[in-house]
Parts: structure tokens; sequence; C-alpha cells
């Protein structure tokens, strides 16, 4: 072969690889509008590594509900109004239902074991329905006398306590939710099993969030770096050596209640009975519970958090709910979970709280496991899906005023949405996810939030704390927050103040009165 002949070839291949390299970041045809492109890296350098929702939120106030970022050849896309994620994730759930396929996610976990980042497919089904089964709404009904015991405890922890206000608060969520899935309960988060979750969950937060580790699924080269130079992969060890250790001790001391026969109707101790129904070898059930524990005990100690903020920043708000409840429950006793069914501003304030702080701005992301259309636009296989529950609660289109905290719209209207909105697809738990990927412990969550706030309104007052020295209130500023999956509010100073001493006794009565549920669940140190 001629040297001409050579050249022309390595010419043409070049050229080729050029073109290719070119469009490697390219926006193909039929994909939804989005932010320019850059030549092989697409979007990449301006993919947000914090905050995401109020970057995508930016774009699909230029863009449109539905875009397309380009990260290197993968595809996302962004929904941002709920027609589109009712037709996408709920109605399409058959080819929108799978998770993103991460390389940092391979290093923490065996195939297919953590529940809520599972590729779709028949493990993941035998997941979701053990999960289902002690965790769906007749199931929850069971779980009440541990919930409203945990609840005592909260309201006696911040009589006695007030200025561990975070603490507390995840103490009750982590216990109530460890409680439910391990039969454990654990009265103090300081030394205990909760406070070594909450450590661990932090650090998982760090290393999986956007930038927490280099882009090693755009550019498979990486995972090739010796651990040495590579701290994400030493990370990543340490958070998997620490799951398992959490995990599988929390299993292992399930099965030794159950030899012993001091049983308490725990769901690990359900799956170990119904092993072969579900088909979950020992670490795919030590993972179940591990995970529902993760996501359990973050979720609703946020909400929770950002309630108490709202009510410190909005005290007529605070004073009509309380009203409600003086009149609804009386002032003799406190509330039971089924009289949030009489307290339409109650309820008004958590849906609003939801729309207001959504704990979850983004949901986790879905991937799309066939070509779908939507409209004119295509959405291809592999593209990862996310939800922006963030745009479509603070969208002029369904909300008037949407950046005001306000209760009153969901008194007008079931789902807040101003007159003449297109509903389309809203609902008032969007945070919670949709179609088959959403949150299986909605149902526990709910109920929580339901009796917390009804407690901690009939017991407290919520004010803002004083300066020491100037006198003058310490404002607390709602726009503060962290910037991940799960949007925490900056903590916050705050006063709480029993709303009289025949409250405040009541309160100490109650949780006495609580003491013999708590020792069904194993109190390991003494309160």
């Amino acid at each position: 072969m001629s040297s001409a002949v050579v050249l022309s070839l390595i010419a043409v291949l070049c050229a080729w690889l050029v073109h290719r390299l070119r469009r490697a970041g390219s926006r193909e045809r039929g994909l939804p509008p989005g932010p320019p492109t850059f030549p092989l890296i697409g979007n990449l350098h301006q993919f947000p590594t914090s905050f995401a929702h109020l970057k995508f939120t930016k774009w699909a106030q230029v863009y449109g509900d539905i875009i397309s970022v380009k990260l290197g050849p993968q595809t996302v896309i962004v929904l941002s109004s709920p027609r589109l994620v009712h037709e996408c994730i709920d109605l399409r759930s058959a080819t929108t239902s799978d998770r993103p396929s991460l390389h940092i996610a391979k290093l923490l976990y065996d195939d297919n074991e953590e529940i809520a980042i599972a590729r779709y497919g028949p493990t993941w089904k035998a997941l979701r329905r053990a999960a289902h089964d002690i965790l769906s709404h007749e199931a929850c009904m069971k779980h009440l006398p541990i919930q409203h015991a945990e609840a005592s405890q909260l309201m006696y922890d911040l009589l006695e306590r007030p200025k561990g206000l975070y603490t507390h608060i995840y103490r009750y969520s982590a216990s109530v939710i460890l409680s439910v899935v391990a039969g454990i309960h654990c009265p103090r988060f300081e030394g205990s099993i909760i406070e070594d979750f909450d450590s661990m969950i932090r650090q998982l937060e760090y290393i999986m969030r956007p930038g927490g580790s280099p882009p090693v699924d755009l550019i498979p080269l990486l995972k090739h770096i010796p651990s040495r130079w590579a701290l994400w992969k030493t990370k990543a060890r340490e958070v998997r050596a620490a799951q398992e250790k959490l995990f599988f001790g929390i299993l292992d001391h399930c099965v030794d209640r159950i030899k012993r026969d001091e049983r308490n109707d725990c769901f690990l101790e359900y799956v170990l009975d119904h092993q072969s129904r579900y088909g979950l070898d020992y670490r795919k059930m030590a993972y179940l519970g591990g995970t529902l524990l993760m996501a359990g005990s973050d979720t609703t100690a946020v909400f929770l958090r950002w309630f108490v903020a709202c009510m410190v920043t909005h005290p007529d708000v605070q004073m009509r709910a309380q009203q409600e409840i003086d009149e609804i429950i009386g002032l003799d006793r406190s509330p039971v979970l089924n009289n949030i069914e009489r307290l339409p501003y109650l309820r008004a304030i958590i849906n609003e709280v939801h729309r207001f702080r959504p704990v979850t701005p983004t949901a986790m992301p879905h991937t799309t496991t066939a070509d779908e259309r939507v409209g004119d636009f295509l959405i291809p296989k592999g593209a990862t899906i996310f939800m922006n529950v963030w745009a479509i609660y603070h969208h002029e289109d369904y909300f008037d005023n949407p950046e005001l905290f306000d209760p009153e719209r969901y008194m007008r209207s079931e789902l807040g949405a101003k007159p003449g909105a297109d509903t389309t697809g809203l609902r008032n738990d969007l945070g919670f996810g949709g179609g088959r990927r959403i949150c299986p412990g909605s149902n526990l969550a709910s109920n929580s939030i339901s009796l917390n706030t009804m407690n901690l309104l009939w017991a407290f007052r919520f004010l803002p704390r004083k300066d020491e020295v100037t006198g003058f209130p310490i404002p607390i500023d709602l726009n503060s927050y962290t910037g991940g999956l799960v949007v925490f509010p900056t903590p916050f100073q705050c006063e709480i103040i029993p709303r009289s001493e025949a409250k405040a006794d009541l309160i100490r009565e109650q949780f006495t009165a609580a003491l013999p549920t708590f020792e069904l669940f194993e109190q390991h140190t003494s309160l």
C-alpha cells in the first residue's frame, strides 16, 4: 500500500474521530432544548454540584418545562411541570422506573441491594414488595403505638431540654423507623446507634453528591486510578464498612431476639419469617432494613425542622393553628392521629411546608429503559430524568405568590393552586417521588408528620430567640439551607415555651405512661 493511500486513510480516520468527538457533547436531533453545549463535554462544566434545583429552575424559565442537558454523551432530562411528571413518570412507569448506573454506587453496594438506587428488575421488585407489605397504609396502623410513644418523648425532651431541638427531632425520626424496622428504641441521640447512623449518612451524602467523586461514568479510565491517589475510593470503602457493620449488626440482633422468643413484630422479623417468599438472601435483607432506616430517619426530621422554622417566622399562622387545635382537641388531652381530619388549617400548614420547602426538591432521578416521545421531543433510552419538584411548587402558573409561606392557599383549594391553573398531575406529595419508585415509607412519614405537627403546636409556643447583648430577636433565614438531594435548613435558634403548666404536667404524665411501650422495643439505655 502506497504511503499516499496510508496518509489518506489516516486523514479520514482523524476527521472521523474529530467529528465523533465534536458530536459527543452535542444535543442530538429531537431532544428538548437546553443550555448551549460545549464540544466533547456538553454541559458538564455548567452542571450544578449543589443547589441543583435552583439551577434547574433557572434553565426551565429560559428553555421551558422540559429541558435536556448533556453530560458528555449522556443525556439528562429535567421535568418542571406536574403534567409532564405525570405523563413521563406515572403513566410511563414501565419504561421510566430504572435508576442511573453509577460507578460510585458499585463501590458502595453489591448488585441491586440498596432499594433506593437499585436497577429496575426482579431483585428490586422483591425488595419493594417486602417494603410495601410492612409499610402499607394498613400495616402502618399497627405502628401507631410506638409512634405515639416516641412523639410523647419528643415533647418531653423539648420540655426538659429545649435547646436540643435539632437532635431531639432527629432522635424521634430515627428511633421511630428503627423501632418499626428493627424493633429497637433509642432513648437518646448521643452515644447511640442513631448517632452512628447519622455520621454514616452524612459521609454517604458527601461522597454521593455531584462533585463528591470524579466523573468516572463519563471517563471510565478514572476507575483505574490507584486507591492511594483516589481519596474518593478510600471514602467509599470506609462508608461501605460502616454500613455493613450497622446493617448486619441490626439484622443479627433481630435473629438473636427471635431465638430468645422475644419478638416485637418488627419489619425484619417479618422478612426473616417470609424469606422464601421474597427470595432475599441474608445480605439483601440486612441492606433492605438498613436503607429503609437511612431514608426514614432523614426526611421526617428535615420536614419537622422546616415546620418549626416556619412557625417561628410566621407567628400569625402559629396562633391560628393553635386556636383551631384548642377548639377541636381541648386543653386537657394531647392529640391523637385521627384528630388531623378535623383540623383543616393544620393540614393546610403541612401541605404548605411541603410546597414551600420540599425536603427532596429534585426527588430521586429515574432512568429510561426505552425511547419515549413527549409531544415533539425525544427522551432517549438511558436518559436520566429529574422531577424538578421545586420548580413546580414555585411556579407562578400554578401558585399565587409562590415565594410566600401562605397556608391559606390550601384553604381555598385542595391543591393550593390559583384559580384557573391547569392542575393535571399536581399532587401535594410530589417530594415522595412518582411512578413505581414512589417512596414506600410515605404512609409512615405522613403519620409522623401529622402527629407531631399537632403535638408541637398543642404543647409549645415557638418564638425567636433574643440576642443576649442587644435584646433584639435573632432572625431565621428561610433561604439558608444545605444544597444536596435532601435540603436541610441551616441550624437556627428559637425559644420553645410550654403553653401552660397544665400542658407541661400532662407531657410528663404521658411520657411516663409510654415507658411500658418502649420496653417492648428493647430499651438498651436507662432513661
